[in-house]
């Protein structure tokens, strides 16, 4: 038998929608598509949690804004370490847990609903 080509790289599928995924390391990530959406002329966001209906909101604003944090961009999108954020109101999943993401005009935030996932990306046990 000869070699077999490996092309299951692990990382996740890139979407054209726009995603927040929840990241076991404690991290938020935005994809490109949201980032393209919404957070052009931001670079930072603020936080909400509604417990009653288990969102999260970003709120897109600029570095500086009280009780902010900042966006880190990449290729891929963005992403934010709010770790008393997730820890305060449990949200540091045992695998990374990707969520559509849409905006809320009434709030005038991005919001995901984390009772309804779009996909996970490793397994609780990768580092």
């Amino acid at each position: 038998m000869g070699f077999e080509r490996f092309e299951d790289t692990g990382s996740m599928e890139a979407s054209s929608e726009p995603r927040i995924s929840l990241r076991k390391s404690g991290s938020i990530g935005i994809s490109k598509a949201a980032m393209n959406e919404w957070f052009e002329d931001a670079d930072a966001v603020v936080l909400h949690y509604d417990e009653d209906n288990d969102r999260i909101g970003l709120e897109p604003v600029e570095a500086g804004e009280d009780h902010s944090y900042t966006i880190t961009e990449s290729e891929g999108g963005g992403s934010v370490t709010p770790s008393a954020f997730m820890n305060r109101y449990d949200l540091v999943p045992e695998v990374t847990t990707r969520y559509a993401a849409e905006w809320d005009d009434d709030n005038e935030l991005v919001v995901a609903d984390l009772s309804e996932s779009v996909g996970t990306y490793g397994s609780a046990d990768d580092e």
